[in-house]
């Protein structure tokens, strides 16, 4: 159940390039209907992101926790962000709904079978960062948090989003 929620969560940030390639077909020429399915793709994924941490905060679990060692984590968020710029780049009218939801399996499949995490732009809009932390046991953890962290024992209790992603409960 928890890696739902964590390939939710950043398949989810990809849904802005859904919302780009809509953009680039109405710029190409395409019909407004052709373009439109896209951009509501887009904006179904974006909400994903916001009813997942909703549903955490209120939901989820909540459990101390204690970081030995914390470091940024943002830089990533940079990678994520050229997708979002990338169907101006190239011909976003070969791009077909089958491609994206081709696209979207690998990704999702790839997020599911893995712990690497990819720090989510929509999340950073939403106010999140994101940390490396390491807890009291050496465990390393992506931490997403609504404040920046400079000590890493204000870290006190945290949410699990799955077995490598932490949300923190902020008091």
């Amino acid at each position: 159940m928890r890696n739902i929620l964590k390939t939710v969560l950043f398949v989810a940030a990809f849904s802005p390039a859904l919302i780009s390639v809509g953009a680039a077909r109405l710029f190409a020429g395409s019909s407004f209907w052709d373009a439109i399915y896209y951009v509501v793709a887009g904006c179904i994924g974006s909400l994903a992101v916001v009813y997942v941490l909703s549903a955490l905060m209120w939901k989820g679990e909540a459990f101390p926790f204690t970081a030995k060692k914390i470091e940024s984590n943002d830089v990533l968020v940079l990678g994520v962000v050229v997708t979002y710029i990338f169907p101006f780049l190239v011909r976003a009218s070969e791009i077909t709904i089958s491609i994206v939801i081709l696209l979207g399996f690998v990704v999702w499949a790839i997020f599911w079978f893995t712990d690497a995490t990819v720090p989510s732009p929509l999340l950073r809009v939403f106010g999140f960062r994101f940390y490396k932390a390491e807890s009291a046991s050496g465990m390393v953890y992506t931490l997403i948090t609504r404040r920046e962290i400079l000590d890493p024992r204000e870290v006190k209790a945290v949410k699990r989003i799955s077995g490598s992603m932490l949300l923190e409960i902020v008091e």
